[in-house]
């Protein structure tokens, strides 16, 4: 899926923007030439991220923004705006995975928190992102979904249930402004390297790589490739389409 992708005079902003396929999707928006606004609470990850940027040239900014804060994503969202002067692309990336349970069991707290973090927040960041989009007449925004936002999996109930609401959000507000040049999609990632999958272990990591029918996870620059194609011309009757890039995950 690699694309011919020309940013340079762009802006774009990635949420959990310092590891993982939000790092990996930074520095596709950086060697496209766009400047890229990261919001994170990863401090030292994120800092790093943009030194290393700025070593090669390009053109960042960090912002530490709390997704369970509303006020938090529309301030970080602004200070990015008035930092580069515009909006045009929006990778809506930040997330948590829950705690595993039967829902008889599920904490009831963390519930609140997978639904407030997972899709809450990918709703306030579109609120607060859109109207600057639309004021460069062009633009596109991608929702991080999930391969588990198209297929169930055992007590996770919350994580399930807010990449599935991801995916009805996006397709919804991809409806809604569909007559504009704003193109809102998801993108839905099968399991990959990122630090929230490594923590299982290597062992659950063969387990998990043996689920897909390519026989491998992910690597986040792969799945970065599918949010700036996303983001490209070469994207431009997409609307409203999830991209599941799942490895074969849900073709057994």
């Amino acid at each position: 899926m690699e694309c011919v992708f020309n940013a340079k005079g762009k802006v774009a902003i990635v949420t959990g923007g310092a590891s993982g396929i939000g790092e990996a999707t930074v520095w596709k928006f950086i060697e496209a030439g766009a400047s890229v606004g990261i919001l994170d609470i990863n401090d030292t990850d994120a800092n790093r991220l943009v030194a290393q940027i700025e070593n090669k040239g390009g053109i960042a900014k960090y912002v530490h923004c709390d997704m369970l804060s509303e006020d938090s994503i529309k301030t970080s969202i602004d200070e990015i705006v008035t930092a580069f002067g515009r909006l045009d692309y929006a990778y809506n990336n930040a997330g948590i995975g829950g705690d595993f349970a039967k829902i008889e069991d599920y904490p009831t707290d963390n519930w609140d928190k997978v639904i407030a973090i997972n899709l809450r927040a990918v709703f306030l960041c579109m609120k607060y992102q859109i109207p600057h989009i639309l004021k460069q007449q062009k633009g596109a925004i991608v929702n991080c979904a999930s391969v588990l936002s198209t297929v169930a999996y055992m007590n996770d109930s919350a994580y399930v249930a807010s990449k599935f609401g991801v995916l009805g959000l996006t397709k919804n507000a991809a409806l809604e402004y569909a007559t504009t040049d704003l193109r809102i999609n998801s993108i839905s990632p099968g399991f990959t390297l990122t630090p929230m999958i490594k923590n299982g272990g290597e062992e659950k990591l063969k387990q998990i790589a043996q689920k897909h029918a390519i026989q491998r996870l992910a690597s986040p620059e792969e799945m970065a490739q599918g949010v700036i194609w996303l983001c490209s011309d070469g994207a431009s009757f997409a609307i409203g389409l999830n991209l599941l890039l799942d490895g074969g995950y849900t073709l057994q």
